[in-house]
């Protein structure tokens, strides 16, 4: 299920996994099922998402998630 606030998800279905995959990890890492959500929130456009990036141990692959989520959020800015 892709998420309705993400404008740009539609056609970028591989680059929203990636993304989505960051929160789907810190979930398991905390075990908080809200956190999933509140990483989630702005189509990935929040501190929660930077905070899940950093405890996924994936802050090298920052740039990367800062274009895709721009993608997803069809063109809003970071």
């Amino acid at each position: 299920i892709l998420d309705s606030n993400c404008r740009g998800a539609m056609g970028n279905r591989d680059m929203y996994n990636k993304v989505e995959r960051v929160c789907e990890d810190c979930t398991n890492i905390y075990r908080l099922p809200q956190l999933d959500g509140l990483c989630r929130n702005r189509c990935f456009n929040n501190q929660w998402f930077l905070m899940c990036l950093h405890s996924a141990k994936r802050e090298a692959e920052l740039e990367h998630f800062r274009l895709w989520i721009s993608i997803l959020n069809a063109g809003r800015p970071w």
